[in-house]
């Protein structure tokens, strides 16, 4: 990934390709931990040693990974003001600002092309969801709506790819 990236770029490839650099739903985790190096293991869960699905991270970059070693989920949590991303050689991170709203994603997501949806709930007026991309692959970028009669000044929580139907 090249070091002057900004996060309105890692958004828009977070929707293009569901991650961020190699990191994406599908990817082997072999083939990631070759151009990356080795993941840190981030599990929130205790889980028997050895067993599956199991949960990693390349700085604030989850992946949930499958017992084929397969990555089916691709987490981002944007909500303390910095994020480190994987800069595309083993070992390397490149921190970014996180803070992002609902009306520069929306532009950002305009100038690159792509096609998103708004997902809101009615009974939930502190929070909205962009996605974008196709079920079962597709990209939800949830964010805090302070002022719900300012959408667009809501800022991003979290970005999350997942392959909704990968079975081993």
């Amino acid at each position: 990934m090249d070091m002057r990236v900004d996060m309105r770029q890692v958004l828009t490839e977070y929707a293009r390709t569901g991650g961020v650099g190699v990191v994406r739903p599908g990817a082997r985790l072999e083939d990631v931990a070759e151009v990356l190096g080795a993941p840190v293991e981030a599990d929130y869960f205790p889980n028997p040693e050895g067993s599956w699905p199991r949960t990693f991270a390349y700085g604030d970059v989850r992946l949930e990974v499958c017992g084929c070693r397969e990555i089916f989920q691709v987490a981002l949590s944007t909500g303390n003001g910095t994020v480190e991303v994987p800069g595309g050689r083993p070992g390397e991170l490149v921190t970014l600002g996180s803070e992002v709203t609902f009306g520069e994603l929306k532009e950002a997501l305009a100038e690159a092309g792509t096609e998103w949806e708004l997902w809101t709930m009615p009974t939930l007026t502190d929070q909205l969801t962009v996605i974008a991309g196709e079920y079962p692959k597709d990209v939800h970028y949830t964010f805090t709506v302070p002022d719900p009669a300012a959408p667009d000044s809501a800022t991003l929580h979290s970005v999350i790819a997942k392959d909704a139907e990968h079975t081993c």
